[in-house]
C-alpha cells in the first residue's frame, strides 16, 4: 500500500513502475488518490451534472486494467473523482476487476443520484478499458451504517445487456465515443414507478429531463393520455395536451385522465422526450414506456430512465428557489414524512466568476399527520448555513457546497470562519429568526394540503399525545422490543391516536387504541386502514400482567 497524495504529484513515473511491480508480485494493488489534471473534479451537486470532456476521458483508453496510474487518473476525471479514497486492481486471474472506495460523508447535497452516477462511471470504464470484467464501488457516507459501506457492483456482461454491442466498441474512435457520452449525459427522471388515479400525493407520473450540456427547450409528446404542468404549492394544473414544450428545468406530469374526466385505457403509452440545444437543434431523444394492468400504470425500465428520483433542477435565474431546493435536498437525511418544507433568510450574497455564495439562516421540516394535525415530525432549528452555487449560461444554479457549522464547543469559531465579520452578530443569534422560518414552513405545508384537496390544521408545534396506560414492563416489551422485529407495529403510533403514511402513492392510517377485554384486562389494538376505512391489518394485544399476548392478528 502506498500512501501520501503529495508523493504522487511529482512522481508519476515512479507510480507506474511501482504499480506494475505490485501487479506482478501481488496480483492486486491498493492506491490512494492519483492526482489528475483537475478536469471535471467538482462537488457532487455540480459534478453530477457537468459536461463530460470526451478528449480528456478518451486519452485513458487502454486494452488492460493493470495500469494503476491510468485508472486512477481516469477515475479522477469522472464524477465523484474528488471523493475517491483508494483503488484496488484484481489482475492475477480472470475475471479482472476494479474496486474503488469513495467517502462522500462531506459531499453536501444531491447524493440521491449517486447510484445513477456510479452506473454511468462503470459504463464509461467498461468502454475505455477493454479487459476489465467487473467493477465494485464501496461508498462510505453519512447514511451508511457504521462499519457497513454501501456497495455497488457492475459486470461487463450485465451492462452490455442494455446496449447493442460491447461497451468497448463505443470507444473505437473519438467521434463514436463522444456520441456515446452524449447519450449517457441525457437522463429522464421519472416518479413514481407505479401510479393510479386514486393517488392523492401526485397528479400523475412526473417526467423531468436532465442533460449535462446546454439546453434550449424540451418537448414532451404522449401517444395516449395527457400531459400537465403542476404547481405543487397551489395545486393548480395547466396544460392537458398530448404535446408540451417547456424551458429546461421544468417537469411535466403524464396522466391517463383527461381534463374532461375520460380515462385512457391503452395497454401501452409512450412519452417521447426531445431536447433541443440553444440553437434549436435536436440534441437527443428518449422514450418513457408506461404499461397499464388492472388500472395500475407502471413505468418500464430502460437505459437513461431513472425511476424513483424526485429531485428537480432549480428554476433558471432564481437564487431563492435554488437555496430552497438545496435546503430540502439536505433535509432528506431526517426522518421523512409526507411533505418536506424549508425556511430561509438570505443575509447577504457574494458573486464572482459565475459562482454565487449565499449567507443564510436555514431550517428544514418534514410534515406529516399526527392525530389529524399536519405537523412537523422532524427537521432542524435555525442553522447558519453558507451555500455556494455555480450558475451556467442559462442561469441555472447548481449547488457546489452546502456548509453548516460544527456542533459543540467549536460552534462559535466555526460560524465566524464561515461568515464575514459584518454578519457575526446576526448569525450568532440565529434563533431569533426561527419564528419566521417556521412560518414559511407552515405556509408551504398548507399549500401542499390545498394541492391534494385536504383540509386540516397545520401546526409545526408539538402535538399533544396520550401514552398507553398499562404495566411498565408490558409497555416496554410492546413498544420497544416487539417493534424491532415487526414493521407494522413500528409504523403504528406509540401513543393513543393516529399517524398517516404514504406508501407507493397510497395513503394509509395507522392507529393505536386502548380499551378493556370482557374479563377486565387492558387491550391494545394496532390497526392499519386505507383512507376509505378499509382495514388492511390489525393486531390485538391482551395485557396479562407484564406480558402482552397477541390474541388477534388479521
Amino acid at each position: 500500500m502506498t500512501k501520501g497524495s503529495g508523493f504522487f504529484t511529482g512522481k508519476r513515473s515512479v507510480i507506474l513502475i511501482t504499480g506494475m511491480l505490485c501487479i506482478l508480485i501481488l496480483g492486486g494493488i491498493l492506491l490512494t488518490n492519483v492526482i489528475g489534471d483537475g478536469n471535471g473534479r467538482h462537488d457532487i451537486g455540480a459534478n453530477t451534472y457537468s459536461e463530460y470532456h470526451p478528449g480528456d476521458l478518451f486519452a485513458h483508453r487502454s486494452q488492460y486494467i493493470g495500469d494503476a496510474g491510468n485508472i486512477g487518473n481516469l477515475l479522477s476525471k469522472l464524477p465523484l473523482g474528488e471523493y475517491k479514497k483508494g483503488i484496488s486492481l484484481a489482475t492475477e486471474h480472470k475475471p479482472y476487476g476494479l474496486t474503488v472506495n469513495y467517502d462522500i460523508s462531506n459531499a453536501g447535497t444531491y447524493t440521491d443520484l449517486i447510484d445513477v452516477t456510479l452506473h454511468d462511471n462503470a459504463v464509461i470504464i467498461f468502454a475505455l478499458i477493454k479487459n476489465v470484467e467487473q467493477i465494485s464501488f464501496n461508498i462510505a457516507s453519512d447514511t451508511a451504517e457504521a462499519n457497513n459501506q454501501l456497495k455497488y457492483q457492475y459486470t461487463r456482461t450485465g451492462v452490455q445487456q442494455s446496449y447493442q454491442q460491447d461497451p468497448w466498441e463505443y470507444s473505437r474512435d473519438i467521434k463514436v465515443f463522444s456520441d456515446f457520452l452524449n447519450q449517457l449525459a441525457f437522463k429522464l427522471l421519472v416518479f413514481p414507478e407505479q401510479y393510479t388515479p386514486a393517488m392523492s400525493s401526485t397528479p400523475g407520473i412526473r417526467i423531468a429531463a436532465e442533460y449535462r450540456n446546454p439546453v434550449g427547450k424540451v418537448r414532451y409528446a404522449a401517444d395516449n393520455g395527457v400531459l400537465f404542468k403542476w404547481d405543487s404549492s397551489t395545486g393548480q394544473l395547466s396544460g392537458g395536451a398530448k404535446t408540451v414544450e417547456l424551458s429546461y428545468g421544468n417537469s411535466v406530469y403524464w396522466s391517463p385522465v383527461s381534463k374532461d374526466g375520460q380515462i385512457n385505457g391503452a395497454e401501452n403509452t409512450k412519452v417521447t422526450v426531445t431536447i433541443f440545444d440553444p440553437q434549436g437543434n435536436n440534441a437527443g431523444e428518449k422514450l418513457v414506456t408506461i404499461r397499464c394492468a388492472d388500472s395500475m400504470y407502471q413505468v418500464q425500465p430502460a437505459p437513461g430512465i431513472v425511476i424513483g428520483v424526485q429531485r428537480q433542477a432549480a428554476e433558471p435565474g432564481n437564487l431563492e428557489q435554488a437555496v430552497s431546493a438545496a435546503i430540502k435536498d439536505q433535509g432528506k437525511g431526517y426522518l421523512d414524512g409526507e411533505c418536506i418544507t424549508e425556511g430561509h433568510i438570505i443575509l447577504d450574497t457574494e458573486e464572482r466568476d459565475g459562482t454565487v455564495k449565499a449567507y443564510t439562516v436555514a431550517s428544514v421540516g418534514w410534515f406529516g399527520f399526527e392525530n389529524g394535525v399536519f405537523t412537523k415530525i422532524s427537521g432542524s432549528g435555525a442553522i447558519p448555513t453558507v451555500m455556494t452555487f455555480s450558475r451556467n449560461e442559462q442561469g441555472i444554479y447548481s449547488i457546489c457546497e452546502y456548509k453548516e457549522p460544527v456542533d459543540g464547543a467549536g460552534y462559535t469559531d466555526s460560524v465566524k470562519k464561515m461568515f464575514p465579520a459584518k454578519l457575526h452578530a446576526q448569525v450568532l443569534a440565529s434563533e431569533k429568526y426561527y419564528a419566521d422560518l417556521i412560518r414559511q414552513q407552515e405556509e408551504q405545508a398548507a399549500k401542499y394540503l390545498t394541492g391534494i384537496g385536504r383540509s386540516a390544521e397545520v401546526n409545526a408545534g408539538h402535538v399533544a399525545k396520550q401514552l398507553v396506560y398499562i404495566n411498565v414492563e408490558a409497555s416496554n416489551k410492546l413498544f420497544s422490543e416487539l417493534t424491532k422485529y415487526d414493521s407494522f407495529l413500528n409504523s403504528c403510533p406509540y401513543w393513543i391516536g393516529s399517524r398517516e403514511q404514504i406508501e407507493d402513492g397510497v395513503r394509509y392510517i395507522y392507529e393505536t387504541s386502548q380499551s378493556k377485554t370482557s374479563d377486565g384486562h387492558d387491550l391494545v389494538v394496532f390497526k392499519k386502514t386505507r383512507a376509505d376505512g378499509t382495514v388492511v391489518k390489525e393486531a390485538k394485544y391482551k395485557i396479562m400482567g407484564s406480558e402482552p399476548r397477541l390474541i388477534s392478528n388479521l
